[in-house]
Formats: structure tokens, sequence, C-alpha cells
């Protein structure tokens, strides 16, 4: 155990060994990342893999630390830059607190969480509220983005063999991003087989005819159970783990952060894994604290992420339990297509996860 880790068992002892108080732990944290912070409200957006894929290149990403006022200021929190990774000024009224500090706070924060048990006949409930971005390319510069809102919902048995279900469906199309041509003449892409509708399958098989075909206990399939129990519980082999997980794409900060975001998506992983798997994320180069209190489909948490210039990939922790309740994507100083301006939401997914009595069944929340 290192100093930090030290540190963080002592501040966040009795949240671990007493009754849990989730306000006043919120409340706690809120206030270490400093009062004057304000609220940014983010709308959930974004879908699971048959969405557009994130971009995985990254250029110069940056170190950068939040600056926040602290109570008694005359001024509101400032908002977070980047800048070269360079020493930075200190002042009686400002505090720094950079995103691996915030990771490794939510990290400690885990430790002790207990998985809500699925126990014989019952399901794991993991519920996304999405937007996602569906994109028409005419040309090399030319085309347009829309925005669709839709729900998945997917039931995953205590004996992963048996049959899962996943329920979708879409719920606002319409809603332009932004185009080479006018809104007039961009038709919203069309419905595809896989947008909504149902699905049942053993070991979550819903597509028996896809290649390369899914295969029960798949230790590379962060949808199977088998993935997290072939996994390390030390942040440095989780951080390595993430580097082979994303050599294809160069192991680039970008291409990891947004792995380890995905696979938090999954709604899979278990609460005793999720805390090193925080202070693996912690380690990513360019980590950044983009919001100091952000609401995400009604839910308070902290939003950090890395922006490659292309766009800004954001990870939302709930900072009274450690929890990951979603994350969301807004574009960079540099968009990907020409059409879309810089601080367009791009997407975005809120996370709900439950234990339900019967296949179908949505838990009361």
């Amino acid at each position: 155990m290192n100093e930090l880790d030290e540190t963080l068992e002592l501040l966040h002892r009795d949240a671990r060994t007493a009754p849990a108080d989730l306000s006043a732990a919120r409340a706690k944290l809120m206030a270490e990342l400093g009062p004057g912070a304000t609220v940014l409200p983010l709308r959930p957006k974004r879908a699971r893999r048959f969405a557009l894929p994130v971009a995985a290149a990254v250029a110069g990403v940056v170190a950068v630390t939040v600056v926040v006022v602290q109570a008694g200021s005359s001024g509101p929190a400032a908002t977070p830059q980047a800048a070269p990774s360079a020493p930075v000024s200190s002042s009686p009224q400002i505090r720094l607190m950079s995103a691996t500090e915030v990771l490794n706070r939510a990290a400690d924060l885990s430790v002790g969480a207990v998985d809500q048990p699925v126990g014989p006949g019952q399901f794991r409930y993991v519920a996304e509220h999405t937007w996602v971005g569906r994109g028409v390319q005419t040309g090399d510069t030319t085309g347009y983005t829309y925005l669709w809102e839709q729900q998945i919902e997917r039931w995953i048995p205590a004996d992963a063999h048996d049959v899962w279900q996943e329920d979708r469906k879409i719920l606002t199309t319409g809603k332009f991003l932004g185009g080479s041509v006018p809104q007039s003449q961009a038709p919203e892409p069309e419905l595809t087989s896989t947008d909504q509708g149902r699905w049942q399958g053993r070991c979550g098989d819903f597509f028996p005819k896809s290649k390369p075909a899914k295969k029960c206990d798949d230790p590379a399939d962060w949808d199977s159970p088998a993935f997290y129990a072939t996994l390390p519980h030390d942040p440095a082999q989780l951080y390595t783990k993430l580097q082979e997980l994303t050599k294809g794409r160069g192991s680039t900060p970008a291409a990891m952060f947004h792995f380890g975001t995905e696979i938090l998506r999954a709604g899979q992983m278990p609460a005793e894994l999720r805390a090193q798997w925080y202070r693996a994320l912690a380690k990513i180069p360019g980590m950044t604290v983009l919001a100091a209190e952000t609401n995400l489909d009604g839910r308070t948490g902290v939003a950090l992420g890395l922006d490659d210039r292309h766009e800004i990939r954001q990870l939302i922790i709930d900072p009274a339990t450690g929890g990951f309740i979603g994350e969301r994507t807004v574009a960079g100083a540099e968009p990907s297509e020409a059409w879309i301006k810089p601080g367009t939401e791009l997407g975005a997914s809120a996370i709900t996860t439950a234990v339900a009595g019967r296949l179908g069944e949505v838990p009361a929340r």
C-alpha cells in the first residue's frame, strides 16, 4: 500500500465501516473538489458497440488538473482548460485536484462495495438510456449527422449459460447535429434491423449467424463473466491488460480510456474489481477532471475524461458510492466531421443495474 492509499484508507474508513450515508458521502467529496463548482446538466447519449466507433487516434494529449475556487472566493469556479504539463502557481484561494486523485478516491469508496447478489432463477438487469449519433457520409468532407435516443435493457441470468434477453427501442430520432447541407436536404437515416426489437439467446448469443461466432465462457468477451474472472486485481497489471486490449489501436491514451469505459458500460464488472479498475484508469496519461459536479439522467456524478482534440470522452462516477453511472462524448476543437461544431454533444449513456426476479421484469427504481 502506497502513501496515497494509506491516506485514502484513513479518509474514507468511516464510509466503509459504518452504514452508508450516501448524501453525506457525496457532499464530502464534492466539498473536496471545490464548493464553488457548478452543476452542468448533461443529457445521456450513446449506444452499444453497433454504434459509430469512437476515434482512437490521439494527438498531443497533455496532462492537466482542475482548478476550483474555494469557498470564500469572490469568483466562480474556473473552467478546466487543456494546458502543458507544467508547474501551476498556487494561491491561498485556489486548490488543485487531479483526475488521478478523484479516481483514487472513487476507488477507495468502491473497496467496501458489495454487488446485490443474483440468486438462482434471478437476472442481473442492465439498462442504458442512450443517445447515439447516426451519420451519413456523402463525400470526403460532406455529409450530416442526427442524434437518436434509444433505450437498451438486458437481462443476464445467474447462470450465464442460460437464456439472456435484450430489448432495444428507439425513442426519438429527429435531433439534427449539423451537416454540409441544411436539414431540409438531409433525410434521417433509416432504422436498421438491430435498432429495436427483442432478442434471446444462451450466453447472450443474440445473433447466432454473426461472425465471429459468440462463445460461452469466452475470456476475451467482456459481456461474459469469464472475462472478469481472468482479470488481475493489481492496478498495474490491469493497466498492462488495457494496453494489450488496445494494441491494435496503438495503445494510445484515448484508445485505452475508450476501452476502459466500454468495459464498465457492460455493467458486469464485480464491485471488488471495479476499485482496482479505477486505479488502472488513473494511470492513463492525460486524464482530466472535466466537471466537478454533473447531472446525468437525474444522478449526480463527477465527470472525468480525455481530450484528443477530435472529441472529448467523459466517464461519470457517483462520488457517494464509487459506482460508474454513465459516459458522454463531446466534439473537440477539431471534430472528425467537418460539419460538426466544437462542443457539440455527440452521444452518451446513463447506466442502471439492478436484480430482476424473472426474465423481462424491470426492477423498481
